[in-house]
């Protein structure tokens, strides 16, 4: 089979549903979002990404990117990219991408699928969040996710981060995640900034490929948190640790 080739091109308002379509489809098998589909209040990928896209398409600190299928106009997949400590105005152009008439906004809390970025307020567990336990896996992830974010951008930090990357299942190691990523390093060394990332577990190695290091890790054991073993795999099943990756770019030229 021949390697498809593709285009980066803006992501549009229209094109959200697709995208949430392939963000549901794109994590099925990642073991920790299947297990927040069981708790008490399940994690909805699809619902997730079809509520929170056009916030990130309205907000000028953020460019949502897409690869499309240059033989069948499929989206392939899409990377949504933050930036703080560079002005909107420095950012690339990007083939279809509306200009916002709002002020700069403040960056947006990194949100990588399947783990949500919170204030501290926010992720005050309540009686509720105490039992059940995909809320004290969230809680965990949020302060781990809340105390990297005030180490790695402090004030005067420029840098980008991805809040959320998604490749279609029929486009997997075809090099489209990769490109998505390009074009943000690429930004990162034209402006001598660095991007980091809040890697899930299998998408680390796509990350390591593209000039990202791991800075630091929380190995969470799922078990600890879950609310039920695996669905169909046998009474003896377990799902396992589970690793994510703090992971930062640093620029070629500075």
């Amino acid at each position: 089979m021949s390697t498809p080739t593709f285009k980066i091109r803006a992501l549009t308002l229209e094109d959200v549903p697709a995208a949430a379509q392939l963000s549901a489809d794109a994590f099925t098998t990642d073991r920790q979002t299947e297990m927040k589909g069981l708790g008490k209040k399940p994690f909805d990928m699809k619902k997730y990404t079809l509520d929170s896209m056009p916030v990130m398409l309205a907000n000028p600190r953020c460019v949502v990117i897409k690869a499309v299928d240059d033989t069948n106009g499929d989206i392939m997949g899409y990377c949504t990219w933050g930036f703080r400590g560079i002005a909107p105005e420095e950012m690339p152009a990007v083939e279809g991408r509306a200009h916002s008439s709002r002020p700069p906004a403040p960056p947006p809390p990194p949100s990588p699928p399947a783990t949500t970025a919170k204030s501290d307020a926010a992720s005050e567990p309540t009686p509720e969040d105490e039992t059940d336990p995909i809320q004290r896996l969230q809680a965990l992830t949020n302060a781990d996710m809340n105390a990297w974010m005030a180490e790695v951008m402090p004030e005067g930090a420029r840098c980008l981060f991805v809040i959320g990357l998604a490749v279609a299942p029929a486009y997997q190691g075809r090099g489209v995640g990769r490109a998505l990523l390009r074009w943000g390093t690429d930004v990162c060394d034209a402006r001598g900034a660095f991007a980091w990332v809040h890697s899930s577990e299998p998408a680390w190695a796509m990350y390591a490929k593209s000039g990202f290091e791991v800075v630091r890790s929380l190995d969470v054991d799922l078990d600890e948190y879950a609310p039920m073993p695996p669905p169909n795999e046998g009474p003896d099943a377990k799902w396992g640790h589970y690793v994510f990756r703090y992971m930062k770019y640093l620029p070629k030229y500075l």
